[in-house]
């Protein structure tokens, strides 16, 4: 009779617990009961697993509100913040757009351009000529006296790493003026040395501030021409560079040969300030800089 009556008792007890446990009245998220069907411990291994669709009370319920950086459009594949009403960009006709200039204008930059990468690797190969006087100046070997080819290459190819991305962050005029006004200034110790390290140290400065203009002149081709005019604007562009280093020997020679190895540099001090003042005189091309400049001016209107 005990073993019946303590049967009895939790049987009852066992009813009370599963009345308690209505299917209306989830557990709370928080917690996962072992009566849940979905359990892993009542699940059938056999079974293919379903998915659970989780239910939560009134007071626990999230609601998804289409915002700008969830757009509901499902035809919208790109989410901005940003009201069109501030955005700044150039109108059909503007005519602050480079490439809606006259022609003669961005013809003019076109010549400006050629002309002053021109004189940067004319430089380069117009010293080979002066490497006589250089060895009878200063007693030194052919080897050394030619170390100021190797300078100045080096200085090109690291000058363009670190120029070329400045154009985007500052606009490339800036960066015409500051380069090619110190290009003309270490191009004069050349010209005035007194022994060969200075020589090897100002041709290698030089040749930093010359790659400027070697670097960023074709990106200020493409911001002035249009795509099919680009082709024909690169081709007469690069007559200058290409020839470049032609010419600097035949030029170096003559004036080496009537005026001697010092001006050898002060022609090219000559022929790189014109073209300082002709890159000083063109307008910004770059599209950007010029709508950072139009964007920051109508800040201070409004």
């Amino acid at each position: 009779m005990d073993e019946e009556q303590m049967y009895s008792k939790e049987v009852g007890t066992a009813a009370r617990a599963s009345s308690i446990m209505s299917p209306d009245r989830p557990t709370s998220p928080v917690s996962v009961s072992s009566s849940d069907p979905d359990h892993p411990h009542h699940r059938d291994r056999g079974a293919p697993s379903t998915p659970h669709l989780p239910h939560h009370s009134s007071g626990a319920a999230r609601v998804t509100t289409p915002t700008p950086l969830h757009p509901t459009d499902p035809n919208r594949s790109v989410a901005t913040t940003h009201d069109p009403a501030f955005e700044v960009d150039f109108t059909e006709h503007d005519a602050a757009n480079p490439r809606n200039w006259s022609r003669w204008y961005r013809g003019t930059i076109l010549a400006v351009m050629s002309y002053g990468t021109t004189t940067s690797v004319m430089f380069s190969t117009s010293y080979t000529s002066a490497v006589p006087g250089l060895q009878t100046s200063f007693g030194i070997s052919e080897d050394v006296a030619i170390l100021g080819v190797t300078t100045y290459l080096l200085g090109l190819a690291i000058g363009a790493l670190l120029l070329a991305p400045l154009s985007e962050m500052y606009g490339r005029r800036p960066v015409y003026m500051v380069a090619n006004a110190l290009f003309v200034v270490w191009v004069i110790p050349c010209a005035v040395a007194d022994d060969m390290a200075t020589i090897l140290v100002s041709r290698f400065c030089a040749a930093f501030c010359a790659s400027a203009l070697i670097s960023n002149a074709p990106g200020s081709l493409n911001d002035i021409t249009e795509d099919h005019h680009r082709a024909l604007a690169f081709s007469i562009w690069s007559i200058g560079p290409m020839n470049g280093p032609a010419i600097g020997p035949v030029v170096g020679g003559f004036v080496f040969q009537y005026l001697g190895w010092r001006w050898t540099n002060w022609v090219i001090v000559i022929a790189a300030s014109v073209a300082w003042v002709g890159t000083s005189a063109v307008g910004e091309t770059y599209a950007p800089a010029i709508l950072r400049k139009r964007a920051a001016r109508k800040r201070r209107e409004t």
